[in-house]
């Protein structure tokens, strides 16, 4: 459901914000779920602001209890710097608010438990958002570090992967601390986040395919229109299917495929359009050496 529009952004709330919202309740900390809500819209807000400034058209921002999603008519992922930036604009939102919090404490003139909330929520949404793991910060700058040599789809499986993980782990931490004591706060946040990460790695391995056509299809017409684009080379066997060709692309290179003969001679070059189209029409285990002898 939409919430409100801050700076023109449309703001909605899954309805999981609304569960955890209620037990939070039942434990007494409903002001502390609230606070950790407005430094997590913060947080995403910081993202798209960044993004607006890049030049890309923001849609709108989905919130989760812990987390966000957000939502760009423009394709981002996988571009080194624009991503990278983007992703580190959260924890350094974080940052700010932590040693501004932080400094009026030194001072004495914000002395609370609120104070002391403040600044631990800000610690850990920053520092916690770094760990390299999809869908957190530090796994977004990595797919733009590694998207390039690696490819976008293996990339991003490999960190959503990684961060299912990484949701099992803080799980059975939860539930380990539960069942040493009274069910309060810390194993109430672990399993949650742990459901978000196995629920939002889910996500993010079921969009790769689809956000990487999105990608190639604003590639293509942004090398219509600018008339030049970098490109890159791979050498393959014949052998070798389509899909591993595929997911070598990258969204800020055009790919040009050299086949090679058993001697490793060139044989024939082939484009990334060439590959994308004779995925389509034979399938996706189709050896690249047929497609360059139905070409040629």
């Amino acid at each position: 459901m939409e919430l409100l529009k801050v700076f023109g952004i449309s703001v909605r709330i899954h309805p999981t914000f609304f569960l955890v919202l209620a037990i939070y309740g039942v434990l007494g900390l409903v002001t502390q779920a609230l606070l950790i809500f407005a430094l997590v819209l913060g947080h995403e807000l910081a993202h798209l602001l960044t993004a607006r400034a890049y030049g890309f058209k923001v849609v709108g921002l989905e919130l989760f209890p812990f987390g966000g999603a957000a939502y760009c008519d423009d394709l981002f992922e996988g571009r080194k710097l624009e991503e990278s930036v983007m992703a580190l604009a959260g924890p350094a939102f974080n940052l700010v608010l932590l040693f501004t919090a932080q400094g009026l404490r030194w001072q004495g003139i914000w002395a609370s438990d609120l104070a002391n909330d403040f600044v631990r929520y800000n610690l850990w949404l920053a520092v916690f958002n770094l760990l390299p793991v999809l869908p957190l910060d530090g796994g977004r700058v990595m797919r733009a570090l590694w998207a390039d040599a690696c490819g976008f789809v293996r990339t991003t499986k490999f960190l959503a992967w990684a961060g299912k993980g990484l949701g099992v782990l803080l799980t059975l931490y939860g539930i380990l601390l539960w069942s040493k004591g009274q069910f309060s706060e810390g194993p109430l946040t672990f399993i949650v986040l742990g459901g978000f990460f196995w629920l939002a790695g889910s996500k993010e391995i079921s969009a790769a395919h689809i956000t990487f056509l999105r990608q190639l299809t604003h590639k293509k017409e942004e090398l219509l229109k600018k008339g030049l684009m970098r490109s890159k080379w791979l050498t393959v066997q014949p052998d070798t299917p389509l899909v591993r060709i595929v997911e070598k692309f990258t969204p800020d290179r055009y790919t040009l495929i050299s086949l090679t003969k058993e001697e490793m001679g060139l044989e024939k070059i082939l484009t990334e359009t060439d590959v994308l189209e004779g995925m389509l029409n034979e399938g996706i285990r189709f050896p690249v050496g047929k497609l360059g002898k139905r070409i040629s």
